[in-house]
């Protein structure tokens, strides 16, 4: 660009050609991604804001590692940050699907590689494995979930309730910190009365 062109249109182009930069850099560079900015804000001071905001993330070799969509999508770019509204997160391994996450809000921190959600969250896995909890934090960098609220988890057969969850992200170990109620097959484990015949 020439030093004529600039002095024609000023900061303004610039601060333009930086908005569709950063749009195509977060939408992984697709020229088909279709973005509308939100209306109603849900949240201020954003760089940018998305409607129907999808994104997915490829490896070094070409292999999808996740897919996340939300129905609103707030960038904060000098913070590395998003905050995200009606989240559908799936997850796979070697290209295969391992696991979805669903949650009203999330907010993601690039620098920390931390997730935190918020609001009816679902966690489904392909092993038939379901976590349910009001709030859910995950390392992208140990892979751990973590909740000091009440979870509940089914797993091969086993319902149990409580609060405060450590576990790994497809729920093959976990430990509830505090947990009020296992129910195996119809029962309660936890119970002290025999079961009745």
């Amino acid at each position: 660009m020439d030093s004529d062109t600039l002095k024609k249109y000023g900061p303004g182009l610039g601060v333009g050609l930086g908005l569709l930069f950063l749009v195509s850099f977060y939408s992984g560079g697709k020229s088909d991604a279709k973005y509308t900015r939100v209306e109603e804000e849900k949240e201020k001071g954003s760089t940018v804001s998305f409607k129907n905001f999808a994104k997915d993330q490829y490896d070094g070799n070409g292999t999808i590692l996740w897919k996340l969509k939300a129905e609103e999508a707030y960038l904060y770019a000098d913070e590395k940050r998003y905050v995200l509204y009606g989240i559908n997160f799936d997850q796979y391994e070697n290209g295969k699907f391992k696991s979805k996450l669903t949650g009203e809000k999330g907010e993601i921190n690039q620098i920390s590689k931390l997730m935190k959600l918020t609001g009816n969250i679902l966690l489904k896995t392909e092993e038939h494995r379901t976590l349910r909890a009001k709030s859910l934090d995950y390392n992208d960098e140990t892979k751990e979930l973590s909740s000091n609220e009440e979870v509940v988890i089914d797993a091969n057969g086993t319902h149990i309730r409580g609060v405060g969850l450590r576990a790994d992200k497809d729920l093959n170990k976990f430990t509830i910190l505090r947990p009020s109620a296992i129910t195996q097959g119809g029962s309660n484990p936890l119970s002290s009365s025999p079961k009745e015949k």
